[in-house]
């Protein structure tokens, strides 16, 4: 298990057990991914003054969004992604009928697509570089803040796994070129920060995930 950067805050809640970040930049806080639960968490731990200026979404599945909108109305930050809201992308039909209730995503809007083209932003006074990957779901994507060596790839990496492939959209092929184009390339001490599950890093995955 990787130590947490002192500028990475992390929640970890809703019915998923996912985790949703809190990190601390140049000129603001920035949010990757929000699940039920971390407005409130978010409203404690943001200092007094300090702002969150944007809520960077690694991909659209329920358990990750469930918490969006309370985070925009409480904060109003902006909301980034690379395809717009869509109930096809949270999955919560499917959920609800696989595994009950209770698992509503309140719509939100997606201020800012970015779409497959764009390869970095600035969000925070800090440049984030952006990686699609495709495969777990067809808007995911992995966020970089190269300055830190803290990489944000929701259920794309885990520490020893990858991400399930077989909901609507899945591909494990597409997801693991995606990986190994994209991610191990990246210096080995990138601290990975996943969307379920304890920190690693990408030199250990490179040496230690059996689907790599």
């Amino acid at each position: 298990m990787r130590a947490m950067s002192a500028d990475i805050q992390v929640y970890t809640g809703g019915p998923c057990m996912c985790n949703g970040y809190l990190v601390k930049c140049a000129d603001s806080y920035v949010a990757v991914d929000a699940p039920l639960g971390f407005a409130d968490w978010v409203a404690k731990k943001l200092p007094v003054g300090a702002t969150l200026s944007d809520l960077l979404i690694t991909h659209q599945h329920f358990d990750h969004v469930q918490g969006v909108a309370a985070l925009v109305a409480a904060t109003g930050c902006r909301v980034h992604a690379c395809m717009n809201y869509s109930r096809e992308l949270t999955l919560e039909d499917l959920a609800a009928r696989s595994w009950g209730g209770g698992l509503d995503v309140a719509p939100f809007r997606v201020d800012d697509v970015f779409g497959p083209a764009c390869d970095h932003a600035e969000w925070g006074g800090s440049r984030w570089n952006i990686y699609h990957i495709p495969g777990h779901s067809p808007d995911g994507v992995a966020y970089e803040r190269s300055a830190t060596e803290d990489l944000f790839c929701g259920d794309i990496l885990f520490e020893g796994a990858v991400g399930r492939t077989d909901f609507p959209g899945g591909s494990l092929a597409a997801l693991i070129r995606g990986i190994r184009d994209k991610l191990l390339p990246l210096p080995h001490t990138t601290t990975v920060h996943s969307g379920h599950g304890p920190a690693t890093s990408i030199g250990e995955e490179t040496l230690n995930n059996p689907y790599l």
